[in-house]
């Protein structure tokens, strides 16, 4: 059983899915506020954080088993679900496979296809980590991710980024860089009935915002908001991020 953080008191229940990084810390700067209304699941996945030494296969099905499993473990039959990038994937694959667990979800600067785009991203970055190594490859991901490609923007503090040291072993992001290879549900998400709301960013270059209006048109009924501040825009803009789905979730609660 994978290591979970559980906070708030909140009748209703609220997990929250990261993505490539896989860190729980992710959510920080969300967590508290949300934490005020619902009783907040996150977890660091494995290979990362608190859960570093667990080991495993790094694929889509074994993180979705894992988030059943902390909903099992803190007895929670049913839950709203935010998942930002690969954790949007993650949360895409819980609606379609897991729907009873399912009360609604924000799929947040993610994608529905790892079309042709995403491949040539994908396939430079995995080059990179495959021959330079996780340092490189996170100053690459760093680059790609900044608001608008403004490397001045204090909230994303760039240079911060580029100092820190790798997150997890060359193994596992090599993985875990794989798992989303092949992804595309596209089909399957018009048969979605639950609420839903897609965040994206305009300035967004790891999942660019045509995959969001993607998302949206897709799913039947949900919305769709448009922001900036980059690939990790729930961390750049935490403000502008809590007023858009703050409103959505608390819809859920009353129904």
């Amino acid at each position: 059983m994978l290591a979970y953080n559980k906070e708030g008191s909140g009748e209703r229940a609220l997990l929250l899915i990261t993505g490539l990084g896989g860190h729980a810390n992710f959510w920080d700067k969300q967590r508290p506020r949300l934490a005020e209304q619902f009783t907040v699941l996150s977890f660091d996945q494995r290979g990362m954080g608190a859960n570093r030494e667990v080991t495993g296969r790094h694929t889509l099905d074994e993180i979705v088993s894992d988030a059943i499993s902390i909903l099992d473990d803190a007895g929670v039959a049913k839950a709203s679900i935010i998942g930002h990038s690969m954790g949007g994937v993650i949360t895409q694959c819980i609606v379609l496979d897991h729907p009873s667990r399912v009360r609604s979800a924000v799929f947040s600067g993610t994608f529905c296809a790892f079309d042709w785009y995403m491949m040539t991203i994908g396939n430079l970055r995995q080059k990179v980590l495959e021959t330079a190594g996780s340092a490189a490859f996170g100053h690459l991901s760093a680059l790609l991710a900044m608001p608008g490609a403004n490397v001045l923007d204090p909230s994303y503090d760039l240079k911060a980024r580029l100092d820190g040291g790798p997150k997890a072993t060359d193994h596992v992001m090599q993985l875990r860089q794989k798992a989303v290879y092949s992804f595309d549900r596209r089909d399957e998400l018009r048969q979605v009935s639950l609420p839903s709301l897609v965040v994206g960013a305009t300035d967004d270059m790891l999942a660019p915002p045509y995959q969001s209006r993607n998302i949206a048109e897709l799913i039947p009924g949900a919305r769709l908001e448009m922001l900036d501040g980059g690939h990790f825009f729930p961390v750049t803009r935490p403000e502008r991020y809590f007023e858009v789905i703050q409103p959505f979730l608390a819809e859920q609660v009353q129904v």
